[in-house]
């Protein structure tokens, strides 16, 4: 009885150890490094929300003055793979004149079914409010605990790059 406790404690302790390892943030800064960025899943290629008013945000040249709109940006940015215990996060992000017009999450999580349920809830919440605030900075979406700190991690990397 006493070893089967033991082995038990053993084992637990192991694996909050290597939770707490994977959880933790990267000391060294962000790994960007397209080579060792893991392949998109089937789940992950959720394409959730664009602006609902894609036209209103643009605006020509002329109507604005070139000067003006020559320094907003333009692209798609993606943000850096945010790991933790419940898989590899990642959000795309694009931007039209310096507006956040469309959010993308090439991955997203692992395959096991609760994983891709609480993704197809969270993920088009996220997105929009991504774009309603045009911002990294949004509130969590309740019930997506691990979903929702690493999309928004990866998000204030995208804005980040894209200098927003």
């Amino acid at each position: 009885m006493k070893a089967t406790n033991a082995v038990v404690v053993t084992g637990a302790s192991a694996v909050i150890l290597t939770a707490g390892f994977i959880a933790a943030p990267n000391p060294g800064g962000n790994d960007t490094d397209e080579s060792a960025m893991p392949s998109p899943t089937p789940e992950g290629n959720l394409t959730s929300a664009t602006s609902a008013d894609d036209g209103a945000a643009s605006e020509s040249p002329a109507d604005s003055g070139a000067d003006e709109t020559s320094d907003l940006v333009s692209g798609t940015f993606d943000g850096p793979v945010v790991n933790n215990i419940r898989g590899d996060y990642q959000v795309r992000l694009t931007f039209d004149q310096g507006v956040l017009v469309e959010v993308e999450f090439p991955v997203a999580g692992t395959e096991a079914p609760e994983s891709r349920f609480i993704n197809e809830d969270a993920l088009p919440q996220l997105a929009e409010r991504f774009v309603e605030a045009q911002d990294w900075d949004v509130d969590y979406v309740s019930g997506a605990s691990f979903t929702s700190p690493a999309m928004v991690e990866s998000a204030q990397g995208a804005f980040e790059d894209a200098g927003v």
